[in-house]
């Protein structure tokens, strides 16, 4: 799909007044009820966009940026380059670090090598509904801001994904159902539950599922309703258990740099437009989990909740990784795990 432009060019004093008029969507009305902003020339900042213009996530992104510019009365210029085309994802915390880049989209649990904290995002059979993932970020969001700050980087806010559910070609009521099948990881989790359950792990890229599912390549695999859309599972797995393994998030960050650098007016638009997208965020996944299972319905595939027998083999799982994860992840990570199973009255 060919990228677009999504900055808008505050250049005179009547384009920035009809944004503030039209609110930019979910920003309705949120103008009118800021203090009075002195104008100023805007500053230009770049955000470095992971996924495709038509995703949640990159549209959710490209709002947020309209909304911030205009609440800033054109005090901010955020450009959104999506589809990685600014820089591949790998590249965006470093860069933020050094100030190479103003803002920029990362996959939490992508860089829980660096930063052991951040697997929590993927820990598995933690939650089991968008409430709990809520409660999980609740309690993880302070260490996670305080390790970012030390590396020079502030969070904007986050986004999750449809949790993780299972495909697969043929029933699955225990984990032995698996035994022998040819099963897609893509992670930690994904490789060790395929090991327990005695199935062969393939190493299948998201570009490539489609076809290495039709070529009979991938039996079983444990992702997100949306890709299972985006891979056309029913044309060789005709069953989704809705387990919800995990529910990752995505985050958008800031270099400190780049913030420092700002008038109060900008930071104000800035923390205005990321609690909204933020919300906002919440609610699209939650409506492209939906709007997914009903595609694959449509398909002929059959959704079910797990067995007593499967939730129970992995809820020991789950047990079993977040002790591994604790003793890794040091006292702020273990307590944020407290936390969420004790929360504080």
């Amino acid at each position: 799909m060919a990228d677009h432009n999504t900055n808008e060019t505050l250049a005179s004093p009547s384009r920035r007044k009809v944004l503030a008029r039209m609110g930019l969507a979910a920003g309705s009305g949120l103008v009118g009820s800021l203090p009075h902003m002195a104008r100023a020339a805007a500053t230009p900042l770049k955000c470095a966009g992971a996924y495709t213009d038509a995703l949640f996530h990159t549209r959710n992104l490209t709002q947020f940026a309209r909304e911030a510019n205009g609440l800033s009365q054109g005090g901010l210029q955020i450009e959104v380059v999506t589809n990685a085309k600014l820089m591949p994802m790998n590249q965006v915390m470093p860069a933020l670090s050094k100030g190479d880049l103003a803002i920029g989209e990362i996959f939490m649990s992508n860089f829980s090598d660096q930063y052991p904290a951040f697997a929590i995002d993927s820990l598995p059979f933690i939650v089991r509904s968008f409430d709990d993932a809520k409660r999980l970020w609740a309690a993880t969001r302070e260490p996670i801001e305080a390790l970012l700050k030390k590396q020079g980087i502030r969070l904007l806010y986050t986004a999750p994904w449809p949790g993780q559910g299972l495909f697969s070609r043929a029933p699955v009521n225990k984990l032995e159902d698996v035994k022998g099948q040819k099963f897609r990881v893509n992670n930690v989790a994904s490789k060790y539950i395929a090991e327990v359950a005695g199935a062969t792990p393939v190493d299948t890229p998201a570009n490539d599922l489609a076809k290495a599912i039709q070529a009979g390549k991938v039996d079983v695999m444990l992702t997100s309703s949306t890709t299972g859309v985006d891979s056309q599972s029913w044309n060789a797995m005709g069953i989704f258990i809705d387990m919800r393994a995990w529910i990752p998030k995505n985050l958008i960050l800031m270099s400190e740099k780049s913030w420092t650098g700002l008038s109060d007016s900008a930071k104000t638009a800035l923390d205005t437009a990321a609690k909204q997208a933020e919300a906002r965020g919440w609610q699209l996944a939650k409506d492209a989990d939906d709007a997914a299972q009903k595609v694959l319905v449509e398909h002929g595939t059959k959704i079910s909740q797990p067995s007593y027998e499967l939730r129970r083999a992995l809820d020991l799982m789950g047990e079993k990784f977040a002790r591994e994860w604790s003793s890794k992840a040091g006292v702020d990570g273990a307590g944020a795990l407290l936390n969420y199973y004790f929360p504080k009255k």
